[in-house]
């Protein structure tokens, strides 16, 4: 050490003999560009495609019957589109109820046949009691917006009220294949 040298701020500082403050900056902005331009960016993970299969003709023959004739098949019977709600029921109510249901936009959230969905709870085919019902529908608690005598009337939402309770009762899981433990 130096005798009669104060020790200053810049004397504290890491000095390396050689190498100016410039050239530091210069090779730090060297490395900054260098890690930015081999820096691989990376698509987001797809999904693998799914294999299709060929269409099927007709199913194979089961034991003990005949192969199926190559005659003309009959034609098949239309199914609902998928927004549509089927209404088994000739009261024109529950017509009625079925078409303000889908207008509404009720069945975006609570599903074709009111049986709910990941927004919205099932709602049919035994609904609350109607003047619960009425009551929630006008004023909400959770995310539904509010549908106010403006927007829906009184005769409107007991339609709606009607069409609910005339869904089918669905089948016990016990009954359904697919879904039986």
């Amino acid at each position: 050490m130096m005798t009669g040298h104060r020790v200053t701020e810049a004397d504290k500082k890491i000095n390396y003999p050689g190498v100016s403050a410039a050239l530091w900056l210069v090779g730090l902005l060297v490395l900054a560009a260098t890690v930015a331009a081999t820096a691989q960016i990376r698509p987001a993970p797809q999904p693998p495609a799914r294999p299709t299969a060929p269409p099927r003709s007709a199913p194979p023959p089961k034991r003990g019957e005949s192969a199926p004739d190559d005659r003309k098949a009959a034609p098949e019977e239309k199914k609902p589109a998928p927004a549509e709600v089927q209404t088994p029921s000739a009261d024109p109510k529950v017509t009625a109820g079925a078409a303000l249901f889908r207008k509404n936009g009720c069945y975006e959230c609570h599903a074709n046949e009111a049986q709910g969905g990941p927004q919205g709870p099932r709602i049919g085919p035994s609904p609350i009691p109607y003047p619960r019902f009425a009551a929630y529908v006008r004023n909400p608690s959770g995310d539904m917006p509010p549908f106010t005598a403006k927007v829906l009337s009184d005769d409107d939402l007991a339609s709606i009220y009607a069409f609910l309770q005339a869904r089918p009762t669905p089948p016990p899981v016990k009954d359904i294949p697919l879904l039986a433990p």
